[in-house]
């Protein structure tokens, strides 16, 4: 209450005094009801219904006014009759509607003093009792055969619509807005939106980037239709030369399109050439350093991975996945002890090579025929430029995955999957194993895991592992990372034990993943019912392949993910610099690139910042000899692309003049005196360049009878006709080329020799 009447002993006491008290009390009350219950007009009861054909009831209730904060009510059921509004021919409606009124009641005779002197009274009757009731009242519509509606006068509240035929009430309409919540019922309502909220809000939380995931994946369509014919395409062609006997190791003819350097001599000691997706001029310059933060301590990223190089932009810790209720536990001892292998897969390299001497490779224009030699350079690529190997069994599934941009001045190569389990980190871990699969709603970077122990054992460490999943079941040779914890590091329920990983793990939308949980120790974790907010199930290990599944429980547990800060971060990285000045860059690193992300690498010139693409590569021409660097990120504060610096590598070269090149040696079944040499020259400009063609059967040299040049449409085709005065049967092919400047080269997409 806001004001109180003060009352003292000996005090003259008023009838004012009274009135003030329930005044007082009433204007509280008032204030109440405005302030923090309602501000309108609505109702509690006073519900509308068919009593006979032409008799409505109003059955008791209140009508709360917001605006004044008084409270009406209405005792006992009202019944009234609507005999006399039926209509003749057609229909109408009533609006039923009540309003609030202070009405005088309980008449009591009472006795008033008239004579302070005698103390004379005269006996008067007088209300005792102000009481607020409701009156309802009835507006009548038109009639009509399509009947409108009536409006309650102004300061009536409706309550219901009633539709009469010429015969009977025909139907009642309840005004349900006009309905005063309770609070018990709200409270229900706010618990189930409160559960709905946490079921539904890691699947929505991120719907902007998932959006932008889903128009991203809508325009790859026809590109795959493309793919797709030029696939055919190729097939056809391959058939075709199968039908015209035509082998591969057929000794008249052979053709190199210079893809890989299998078909050059590079030992002989006068090689001078470079072998990338074409024959070109070697780098004359060259030097390579691993990417690395300009500032050891930069707050751009996150400072948890940043000593260790993976670079990911700050963020907090945001709850997407989360399941409450204890029901149970479950002791992982239980199950059987053994020894588990657990492969762990890698990020793979993305490749970026830029600058203004870089061609669109002839392969690009022809076809994807050759798409295949794009795996095993890719493989080689990813190994270092030295790499000299094969590529293990399974490389060429990379291939399905595989993306390149390849335009004039910017190639770009990665592989469209965040994990690859080629390469493979093993573990062996012994213990006991349970695991609980789990459907990932959007895209995210997982950072930590919460599990609840209702019991912990003195000894065994416990690990838990994310993995990929096969037929639903975990894939333990498909393990994105692992992390542990000792056994005086977990917590006690209901307290939390959170589990980080010593890097984030990329999770896809739509992909179910399962987190595994080994352990040599008697520790239970605990379960929840039901399997709603997971869409996954719990499994034991029993033999080390099989995992049996429950269907009636899920772990206990929180799936952290990473909220970033911002949508866009710059990193700036040490600069790259080469003595003579740099004409391209070639970036090698991990990186996960989302694909509503984005991932530039940029450098500074003249304090402008360039961006690494086909746009910029001539700002080149002028062999600057340091570039500062850095990197921007960008995507939302939901998903970023991240970067690791370990293993990366930053090459800054420059071309030579010259080059040579030798072909390994052809060996005829045969010897002959007409050889002629094919060679589909790109960007070749005759008043900068020089190309000439010989032969070397490793005693003589020889040189073409004629030369002749056909401008084609990827280039010019020179042709080299040599007729030799003797027979041989073995030769290798060289080619020595120059130009006036390294900043304009040209590039050898083909070689063909034919012997007749």
């Amino acid at each position: 209450m806001e004001r109180k009447v003060i009352y003292r002993d000996r005090q003259e006491f008023q009838a004012q005094d009274i009135n003030n008290t329930q005044d007082f009390v009433d204007e509280s009350l008032q204030h109440v009801i405005l302030d923090a219950i309602t501000p309108e007009r609505q109702i509690v009861g006073l519900q509308v219904t068919a009593k006979s054909a032409t008799e409505i009831e109003v059955t008791p209730g209140r009508l709360w006014v917001g605006d004044s904060g008084k409270v009406y009510r209405l005792d006992t059921a009202q019944t009234i009759s609507v005999f006399s509004y039926l209509p003749v021919t057609d229909k109408r409606y009533l609006a039923v509607s009540v309003v609030g009124e202070e009405v005088d009641t309980d008449i009591q005779p009472r006795d008033f003093l008239i004579d302070l002197q005698t103390g004379q009274t005269e006996p008067s009757a007088v209300p005792m009792e102000r009481k607020r009731t409701i009156t309802v009242y009835i507006t009548s519509g038109l009639e009509s055969p399509d009947p409108q509606k009536p409006v309650p006068p102004t300061g009536y509240t409706l309550i219901a619509y009633v539709l009469l035929n010429p015969g009977r009430i025909e139907s009642i309409e309840l005004a349900t807005n006009k309905k005063l919540p309770r609070l018990f019922e709200t409270e229900g309502r706010v618990r189930s939106l409160e559960d709905w909220q946490r079921l539904t809000q890691p699947k929505i939380s991120t719907i902007s980037s998932d959006i932008a995931t889903l128009a991203q994946r809508v325009n790859e369509l026809s590109r795959e239709e493309i793919n797709r014919r030029i696939n055919e395409l190729a097939s056809d062609v391959a058939r075709l030369k199968v039908l015209n006997n035509l082998p591969s190791t057929y000794s008249s003819y052979d053709q190199d399109n210079f893809l890989d350097s299998s078909k050059s001599d590079i030992q002989d000691p006068t090689y001078y050439a470079r072998v990338e997706e074409g024959l070109s001029f070697p780098w004359e310059g060259e030097n390579v350093a691993q990417l690395q933060l300009f500032n050891p301590y930069e707050d751009a990223v996150s400072l948890r991975y940043r000593d260790i190089g993976f670079l990911i932009p700050a963020f907090s810790d945001e709850v997407r996945l989360e399941t409450r209720g204890y029901s149970g536990d479950i002791l992982i001892s239980q199950y059987q002890y053994q020894s588990f292998t657990i492969k762990q897969g890698q990020t793979p390299v993305t490749v970026i090579r830029y600058g203004p001497t870089r061609w669109v490779p002839y392969y690009v224009l022809r076809s994807r025929y050759w798409w295949h030699y794009w795996a095993y350079w890719y493989w080689n690529w990813a190994h270092g430029s030295s790499y000299s190997g094969s590529p293990p069994d399974g490389y060429e599934v990379l291939e399905d995955r595989g993306h390149w941009v390849k335009v004039r001045f910017y190639w770009k190569d990665t592989v469209s999957v965040p994990y690859q389990y080629i390469d493979t980190t093993t573990q062996n871990i012994a213990g006991s194993q349970i695991a609980q699969t789990f459907l990932n709603a959007q895209n995210g970077w997982l950072t930590k895991v919460g599990l609840f122990f209702t019991q912990k054992d003195t000894n065994g460490t416990v690990y838990i592992t994310i993995c990929e999943t096969e037929k639903g079941l975990p894939n333990l040779n498909k393990a994105l990372g692992t992390t542990s914890l000792n056994p005086d590091a977990l917590k006690l329920y209901p307290e939390e034990t959170v589990f980080e990983f010593q890097r984030p793990l990329y999770l896809e939308a739509g992909k179910r993943y399962a987190l595994v949980i080994t352990t040599a120790g008697a520790h239970k974790v605990a379960t929840v019912s039901g399997t709603e907010y997971t869409q996954g199930t719990i499994f034991y290990s029993t033999d080390g392949e099989y995992f049996q599944g429950d269907f009636t429980k899920d772990l206990m547990m929180k799936f952290y993910y990473a909220k970033f800060l911002n949508p866009r971060t710059i990193v700036e990285l040490q600069a790259a610099s080469l003595s003579g000045g740099i004409a391209d860059i070639s970036i090698l690193a991990q990186m996960i690139v989302p694909n509503t992300c984005e991932l530039i690498f940029e450098y500074q010139k003249d304090g402008k910042w360039y961006a690494v693409n086909n746009q910029t590569a001539e700002q080149l021409l002028g062999l600057p000899a340091l570039l500062p660097l850095r990197a921007v990120f960008i995507g939302s504060t939901d998903l970023m692309p991240a970067l690791n610096l370990v293993g990366s590598k930053l090459y800054v070269r420059r071309p030579a003049n010259t080059f040579k090149h030798i072909s390994t040696q052809r060996t005829l079944g045969a010897g002959t005196t007409q050889i002629e040499v094919q060679l589909l020259l790109r960007d070749f400009d005759a008043t900068k360049h020089s190309l000439t063609i010989s032969l070397s059967d490793g005693t003589n040299t020889y040189t073409p009878s004629s030369v002749s040049d056909i401008q084609e449409a990827e280039g010019i085709r020179r042709k080299a006709n040599f007729s030799l005065g003797t027979a041989i049967s073995s030769y290798k092919i060289i080619l020595d080329g120059s130009t006036n400047t390294p900043l304009n080269i040209f590039n050898i997409a083909e070689r063909i020799d034919i012997a007749q």
